[in-house]
């Protein structure tokens, strides 16, 4: 697989991770306000952006992204690097779907096996772990933004005329 560095593959999985849990501490936020909302307690769109910065800097976000993003994203991206050939385009759908289905599998695990009830409670709508794990995919997609070098235009031409 072509890779700028060790170090360039180490800060894109960091970004990705970052990436993917503030995508998710959001989702689930605005998940728990609607909820919240659907039973008349009146959430105000300052509440609301209150309430979504304080779960992004609080300790949902970093129990979310050691026990349930970090784990996931390691295990899909080994996954998809085993499986991706060298050309950019598939090395994105492989790292996209990997990061998403990782997520998919991975919050209803820890959700399973964690000692609370329900570690992520909003996920108790399918949609919103859905959601969750599209931010799994983008995560996919900035990972190999960040760590694969990307074709020239003259390759892209080189490759298209020979295909």
């Amino acid at each position: 697989m072509p890779h700028k560095s060790i170090g360039s593959l180490i800060a894109a999985f960091i970004a990705a991770v970052v990436l993917a849990t503030l995508w998710g501490a959001i989702v689930q936020t605005q998940f728990n306000l609607a909820g919240l909302n659907s039973i008349g307690a009146g959430i105000s769109s300052g509440v609301r952006w209150q309430t979504t910065l304080s779960d992004i800097f609080s300790g949902f976000t970093p129990t979310y992204g050691s026990y349930v993003v970090a784990p996931s994203l390691l295990v899909g991206f080994v996954v998809a690097w085993l499986i991706a050939d060298d050309r950019y385009g598939r090395r994105l759908m492989w790292f996209g779907l990997a990061g998403g289905l990782a997520l998919l599998a991975g919050i209803p695990l820890v959700n399973y096996l964690a000692p609370v009830a329900l570690l992520i409670g909003a996920t108790r709508d399918w949609a919103c772990t859905i959601l969750m794990a599209l931010g799994g995919s983008v995560a996919g997609w900035l990972f190999v933004w960040i760590s694969t070098p990307r074709p020239r235009a003259r390759e892209l031409e080189s490759r298209t005329v020979a295909a």
